[in-house]
């Protein structure tokens, strides 16, 4: 095979190792996870689920409105802190962003808040 760019034959041999190179690379999302910096996200993830559990708990004590808002918050922030801890877990093929919050629910949040709000 003649690679046009740099003027230079590429054999089958070649071709396959550049191939097989490229299948065994991460993702750049999947080696950030597993990095020290990665880390360092993937605690702060853990951090953010506990205080998405104690906001839950505090939603237990309310009542009316500001009880369901609060879980809302507590649902949002724990889809949130869960998505960051799992940074290191990356399969193949799937995405952090499947189990973070959406945008919907984003806004669900704020609208509940500014029900509170009035």
């Amino acid at each position: 095979m003649f690679n046009e760019e740099c003027g230079m034959r590429v054999t089958r041999k070649q071709l396959r190792r550049i191939i097989k190179e490229e299948v065994k690379r991460k993702s750049e999302m999947a080696e950030f996870g597993k990095s020290r910096s990665g880390k360092k996200v993937r605690q702060a993830g853990s951090r953010i689920t506990s205080a998405a559990s104690i906001i839950y708990e505090v939603a237990n004590d309310q009542t009316g409105n500001m009880a369901e808002t609060l879980r809302k918050i507590s649902e949002f922030t724990n889809k949130l802190g869960e998505s960051l801890e799992g940074l290191g877990q990356i399969q193949e093929g799937s995405s952090i962003t499947e189990g973070m919050p959406t945008v919907q629910e984003l806004k669900a949040v704020l609208k509940e808040i500014q029900r509170l709000e009035k």
